[in-house]
């Protein structure tokens, strides 16, 4: 197989990650096709839909026609932070782990010539309160996560690396992102300090913020899965690959978040709340993705939160509260209204249809 790949496949391309990702691909000349469910709609511009191929679908069902013509493939579906997938157990192994392994073999299969997973640090969490396990961690330290959405990646992971005989399977255990995106998410660290500081006028530490976390910023993120395609195939397969920028204590990271703040003219109080809540806590090394492909991220904390004012600005993104910018209130929601349109039907559309499909119903009250 040729180094070189041209056509990608983005299969959750128009989440938070992928609509950042997608035009840097076409800025690089990439033809790309998105393969995504929409639950949070879709967010790509005008423009990028003109140039890409777009085909909504779930993850769990994609089948070998939706990889015809494809030379690589970056997974960034499924559910993707700790609420979503302690709500729904089920469906978070179903596409974080079970979905990505069925894509790889669909690779395999087609003689595609890589598969770039987004996984997650979080893989590394040790938890409070164990300081001998405090350390920098690398891609080599051992790992034995609990949590459901961490436990899901890691077991993607595993089985992706046991088929690089017939697929080229890459691994990126990304930190915690941050930074403005057309599909904005305030459920991140950094994102959840700015609209807190915006809608609130001060941030909230939880724990103090004592424990520590490993930050990348969503265009540097963007740029590693971009180093993947482009670099040498024998210096990515089968690889993990740490992706961090700097690892900071949550105190320290709303301290710079604060300042990015003033750059952008807006003034906000920190906040420490020492009640417990269930942290995550881990720092994480990020030398070997520097070593091998020469990646180094590049934009700090209070140049986003600069950028990120004046996007959330000019995209009038200040309904703080709208459940479309945190997951797993967005999921509730949708599974609430699916009850509810279950019972009803079309919102607007009556007609025979309708009545002979809600007339045996009984009317009880949704759950």
């Amino acid at each position: 197989m040729s180094n070189a790949a041209k056509n990608i496949l983005v299969v959750g391309g128009a989440g938070y990650l992928g609509s950042v990702l997608v035009p840097e691909l076409l800025d690089r000349g990439y033809a790309v096709k998105v393969f995504d469910r929409l639950y949070y709609g879709n967010y790509l511009s005008k423009d990028v839909l003109d140039r890409i191929a777009f085909e909504v679908g779930d993850m769990r069902t994609i089948s070998p026609p939706s990889l015809r013509e494809v030379d690589a493939v970056i997974n960034l579906g499924g559910l993707s932070n700790d609420p979503t997938a302690e709500y729904n157990p089920k469906a978070n192994y179903e596409m974080n782990t079970v979905a990505a392994e069925k894509l790889a073999r669909l690779c395999g299969e087609m003689d595609i010539q890589r598969y770039v997973l987004a996984s997650s640090c979080s893989i590394y969490d040790v938890g409070e309160g164990d300081e001998a396990k405090d350390i920098l961690l690398d891609e080599s330290a051992a790992v034995d996560p609990q949590a459901a959405y961490s436990r899901s990646k890691y077991d993607a992971e595993q089985t992706l690396l046991s088929l690089r005989e017939s697929v080229c399977p890459i691994v990126l255990r990304m930190g915690t992102i941050f930074g403005f995106s057309p599909r904005m998410r305030y459920d991140l660290v950094v994102n959840t300090f700015v609209m807190s500081a915006l809608r609130n006028g001060y941030m909230t530490m939880f724990s103090g913020g004592e424990m520590w976390r490993p930050m990348l910023n969503i265009r540097d993120a963007a740029r590693a899965y971009i180093a993947c395609l482009q670099a040498p195939r024998d210096k990515v397969c089968g690889q993990i690959f740490n992706v961090v920028g700097r690892n900071y204590r949550i105190s320290e990271l709303a301290l710079r978040v604060r300042e990015g703040l003033r750059r952008a003219g807006v003034e906000a109080d920190v906040r420490p709340d020492y009640r417990y809540r269930g942290i995550r806590n881990y720092r994480v090394s990020g030398r070997k993705i520097e070593r091998e492909l020469s990646f180094r991220p590049a934009i700090s904390v209070e140049d986003a939160v600069v950028d990120m004012v004046e996007m959330i600005r000019e995209y009038a993104y200040t309904d703080f509260d709208n459940p479309r910018y945190y997951n797993i209130r967005w999921l509730q929601l949708l599974e609430e209204a699916e009850k509810i349109i279950g019972v009803t039907g079309s919102v607007f559309e009556a007609g025979a249809a309708w009545e002979a499909r809600v007339g045996g119903l009984s009317m009880r009250p949704v759950e």
